[in-house]
């Protein structure tokens, strides 16, 4: 698949929880979404290593960015903490079933979409502000924070329709780096919205996760 793709920051994104919750739940909406990006899930399928290409492609195209805003909504509306639990647990099965490990990026993949979600309902006009200012002072890093999770979200998909160990294990491989990443980018936002001064500068010079967490752990 090819396109030119240009840098922008896309709208809000459902996390991958909230996208898989849909797709397992087959609702009209998310039927439309799956149908749309099709192509792309069976390319990841076949090429795990391109999803993060194919989810740049993706933020570039016009009505997919459409239908973000409107997954968007509809997620923050009506999926709960409880049906995100169950969305990770369906989608673990699916690896354990050829024993493959992905224990670790499935919690930190949670753990992001938990946060998020509570502070959207509960902590909305912090969050919002504290992210607009995310992403008009740090663009690229925005930019990249939507290509994590779209990729994460194709990757997840495609993983339902993966029919041997061989490419479960490439999209767990995949899926295990672009945890880590995610991970990084929870911490940053749960610093920035605290307020922590210190914290942030811990995060500003932060060179990897497991640095940043350790680090976070001290102040």
């Amino acid at each position: 698949m090819s396109g030119q793709i240009t840098l922008v920051i896309p709208p809000p994104s459902p996390s991958p929880s909230q996208t898989l919750y849909g797709a397992l739940t087959k609702t009209h909406l998310y039927n439309t979404f799956l149908e749309y990006i099709k192509p792309y899930i069976e390319y990841v399928l076949n090429e795990p290593k391109a999803a993060e290409e194919e989810a740049q492609k993706l933020l570039n195209d016009t009505k997919f960015l459409y239908l973000l805003i409107i997954l968007y909504q509809d997620a923050v509306l009506t999926v709960s903490e409880d049906k995100l639990r169950e969305t990770y647990g369906y989608v673990r099965g699916r690896f354990k079933e050829f024993d493959i490990d992905i224990e670790d990026p499935m919690e930190i993949m949670l753990e992001h979409d938990l946060w998020k979600l509570r502070q959207i309902r509960g902590n909305f006009d912090n969050f919002v502000t504290m992210f607009l200012k995310f992403a008009m002072e740090s663009p690229e890093d925005a930019y990249k924070y939507a290509v994590i999770l779209t990729a994460l979200t194709l990757l997840l998909i495609a993983s339902l329709n993966a029919k041997t160990r061989e490419k479960l294990e490439s999209i767990a491989n995949e899926t295990r780096e672009l945890a880590d990443e995610l991970e990084l980018y929870t911490l940053t936002f749960m610093a920035a919205l605290e307020g922590n001064e210190e914290e942030n500068k811990v995060v500003a010079t932060a060179g990897s996760t497991e640095e940043l967490r350790k680090a976070l752990e001290i102040v």
